[in-house]
């Protein structure tokens, strides 16, 4: 009953006091919407895991090579082992992500992101069939019949929805294949997947070599009782006796058990989201700082109240639940506008990140995890910025009261400015951090929009396209198609220039060793990496790039005794420093060798730098190109230079290709700006909302600042009076104001760079350059110091425009 009471006092005092209230909720809604706006985000992305039962217990297993510290994928052989050989797991499955060409008479054909799985993958993840059955045992045997399960959205796309579409034949990378199974609405495991194909009809399984250790991905189910650990330790000993029993393929190989979800979600992306998350709670905390100080201020119109209430019994505890009721109330109403933020908030990022291609499985929506941190962000933030003004209210001493003129002297206004004082030290610090963060993910994101690529980058369009292995299985019958698709390309008009290639720029390529003829690596060294792109012979035309020595391409260059390629300045500047490369001899290996070893390359040009790896890399990467002839593989994409607007190019460049394949699509249709733009947009995203959430701290803690010079002004007004009277200049008092504010920056603004420097040491692995760059931070300090000094001015002009007269009468 007496908590009713309390809380009948509280709304009737929150109404009373409407402006001190408006200006707390609007304070703590922004710290609560964006606390929960955020956790939405962590939830989405780093909670809640795969869509399935017990998300927690599907593991990743990957292949690791121990010398370089880099996790891989798992040869077909090293997955059977595991398969048999282990105990901790009700069963693993492997898929290899990739794409297929899906063709039907009267179709125009299409491609789909197609893995082939093993035949348990869906019991294993617990999903079945809307339509049809799953795979059996038997379709996973090599010389089974051809079979596929759709996604509900091609059935829909494709082939309107039709039910018949069970037990109809349909090509798939050019096979007759029958489908037998259509998956619900939604799913499209592992990754993005529109239809799934059985393990064993993957080309090549059952030659593929042991030493091939990025051909798979596997995941399992933990069996009951298991742990991750245990399973890690399983597998890891598995590991180690293929190691002794294969060393020429397996030396060096150990393994990783990890969540799916984490794996999947882990590294950078899980740094930006936990660094957020940091962030919001700094603005929450300096919203309840800046409230907390409001009600140490109004605390001295109450001192009587609770003088009167101690003097007719009441006990500090309950003088403290009253207090604590009414802060609690206030970040109820805080909480529901927080609400309307954090809903507005989520469906903002939603859309902006529709097409950056997150997991399908992620969606930004509230959900009971969600709904019971928000509840739990109001209640203890009531409890965190009411319980200091609270304690200090409750220790009113009765006797004090009745000597204090108005309340405004004595011990309790001493412990209220040490109170307030300390409160604003903390906002200044954490505004500082806060805004070094923003100053950092904002420097990166100028400074990729600033970089050079090494390209023009306007007019540039590229387009994907797979050979199939069934229509194409031999090296000469994919290099005879590219160079008749060449031929084509350079025979077109309407456009400035096109060519065939492995990886556009920014598209990275293929890392392999380098191997130097006359230059052998020191015993005990790792040899170094550098990236491969296959092009054709009108590539740097099509660039537009110059080749400052050497020559292009011929049309005989990649075939048997004609091994070549050019290098770009980068890779020249690195190897060759002192020398000139053309002329000299490279070998370009994988780190495991698959087939013959590679032939010995002569280098014919030096190109110049472009880059080929992402854009945040900061700098950028030897690249050596060879012909394609001298390695047709089945991907390959079309760079096309457009005279004018380069999407009006697509449908012309997918004739050209119907009239050499009829069966063969296109896939993967975008400008080079927008492939830029896909790299950018962690930066455009996480660096604006970085930016946001200090900019709502910069402004919380200028209003804080002000707040509370204003009232000290308000409560020295009687001293301010008497001082002006006895002859003291403007400036003086100006600075009598000012004073306490100025240490109480100087002393924030020690911490804040303190923690400034950890930010930047955390953010150092996603930034691009220097993450402790003095310049920023000089420059975010300075913009702190000028804001806070710009709070506090007004607050001291007022106080040096006082009438004496009338200060002297204040009371």
């Amino acid at each position: 009953m007496s908590l009713l009471q309390d809380l009948r006092f509280a709304v009737r005092l929150l109404v009373k006091d409407r402006w001190f209230t408006a200006v707390a909720v609007v304070a703590l809604a922004l710290g609560i919407g964006v606390n929960a706006t955020v956790f939405t985000f962590v939830n989405a992305v780093l909670i809640r895991g795969l869509p399935f039962d017990d998300p927690d217990r599907i593991m990743s297993i990957a292949g690791r090579n121990m010398v370089r510290g880099t996790d891989m994928g798992v040869s077909y052989l090293d997955f059977e082992d595991f398969r048999h050989a282990q105990k901790s797991f009700a069963g693993l499955a492997a898929f290899n992500g990739t794409t297929m060409n899906v063709s039907d008479e009267g179709r125009v054909p299409e491609r789909y992101q197609g893995p082939y799985v093993s035949a348990n993958t869906f019991g294993l993840i617990g999903q079945r069939p809307l339509l049809g059955r799953g795979f059996l045992p038997d379709d996973d045997k090599p010389g089974a019949p051809a079979v596929a399960i759709l996604g509900n959205s091609i059935r829909k796309t494709r082939y309107g929805g039709d039910p018949a579409i069970l037990g109809r034949t349909i090509r798939i990378n050019d096979v007759p294949t029958t489908v037998v199974g259509v998956m619900p609405e939604g799913m499209k495991f592992p990754f993005g997947a529109d239809l799934w194909i059985p393990l064993s009809q993957m080309p090549n399984l059952a030659t593929q070599k042991r030493s091939q250790h990025f051909a798979l991905q596997v995941f399992g189910r933990l069996a009951d009782g298991v742990t991750p650990q245990r399973a890690q330790a399983e597998l890891s000993g598995i590991a180690a006796r293929l190691a002794h029993d294969f060393p020429d393929s397996n030396k060096d190989i150990g393994v990783t058990v990890m969540d799916f979800n984490a794996r999947t979600n882990g590294g950078p992306i899980k740094l930006i989201f936990l660094s957020l998350m940091g962030a919001v709670a700094f603005v929450l905390l300096i919203a309840c700082a800046n409230v907390a100080n409001l009600l140490l201020a109004r605390s001295a119109q109450r001192v009587r109240e609770v003088g009167v209430r101690v003097s007719l019994g009441a006990t500090r505890a309950r003088i403290v639940r009253q207090l604590l009721v009414e802060s609690v109330v206030l970040a109820s109403l805080s909480g529901a506008l927080g609400l309307l933020i954090a809903v507005g908030g989520t469906r903002w990022f939603e859309a902006a990140t529709q097409d950056v291609g997150k997991p399908y499985w992620i969606h930004f929506t509230m959900d009971g995890r969600v709904f019971a941190f928000f509840a739990a962000v109001c209640l203890a933030t009531g409890i965190v910025f009411g319980l200091a003004p609270a304690l200090h209210i409750s220790r009113t001493d009765i006797n004090e009261v009745l000597k204090e003129s108005g309340g405004r002297s004595g011990s309790s206004g001493i412990r209220a400015r040490r109170w307030t004082s300390a409160l604003i030290v903390v906002e200044v610090a954490l505004t500082l951090v806060l805004l070094a963060g923003a100053g950092f993910m904002m420097r990166s994101f100028l400074m990729l929009y600033r970089l050079d690529i090494g390209v023009e980058t306007a007019h540039l369009l590229t387009l994907n396209l797979v050979l199939p292995d069934r229509k194409y299985p031999t090296p000469e019958q994919r290099a005879a198609f590219y160079h008749r698709l060449d031929q084509r390309l350079g025979a077109i008009g309407s456009i400035r220039g096109g060519t065939i290639a492995s990886n556009s720029p920014l598209g990275g390529g293929a890392a392999l060793r380098l191997s130097i003829d006359g230059r052998p690596t020191p015993a005990g060294e790792q040899p170094p990496q550098v990236t491969r792109v296959v092009v054709g012979p009108r590539y740097f035309d099509t660039l537009d790039l110059t080749l400052p020595r050497g020559r292009a391409f011929a049309d005989d260059d990649g075939t048997t005794g004609h091994d070549v390629a050019i290098v770009n300045q980068r890779f020249a500047s690195m190897y060759f420093p002192n020398d000139d490369p053309v002329g000299r001899r490279i070998k370009l290996a994988p780190d495991t060798i698959v087939g013959p070893e590679p032939a010995w390359t002569t280098i014919v040009g030096v190109s110049r730098t472009v880059r080929q790896r992402a854009a945040q890399e900061p700098n950028p990467d030897a690249v050596a190109y060879v012909p394609y002839r001298s390695l047709p593989q089945p991907f390959m994409m079309m760079i096309v230079r457009a005279q004018g607007e380069p999407s009006a190019l697509a449908a012309s460049m997918r004739e050209e290709v119907r009239a050499l394949d009829a069966d063969l699509p296109l896939f993967g249709i975008r400008t080079l700006d927008e492939s830029l733009a896909q790299q950018r947009w962690p930066f455009r995203i996480f660096g604006t909302m970085f930016a946001m959430f200090a900019a709502i701290a910069l402004v919380l803690s200028a209003v804080g600042l002000y707040a509370i010079t204003a009232y000290s002004v308000a409560q020295r007004t009687q001293e301010i009076g008497v001082r002006m009277a006895l002859g003291a200049q403007a400036t003086q008092v100006w600075w009598l104001v000012i004073r306490r504010s100025l240490v109480q920056l100087a002393v924030g603004l020690v911490i804040g760079v303190a923690g400034a420097f950890g930010v930047g040491a955390l953010l150092r692995s996603i930034v691009q350059g220097s993450a402790n760059d003095p310049l920023t931070l000089a420059a975010i300090a300075v913009l702190l110091v000028g804001v806070s000094l710009a709070a506090c001015f007004w607050p001291a002009r007022r106080a040096t425009r006082l009438d004496p007269v009338s200060a002297l009468r204040y009371e």
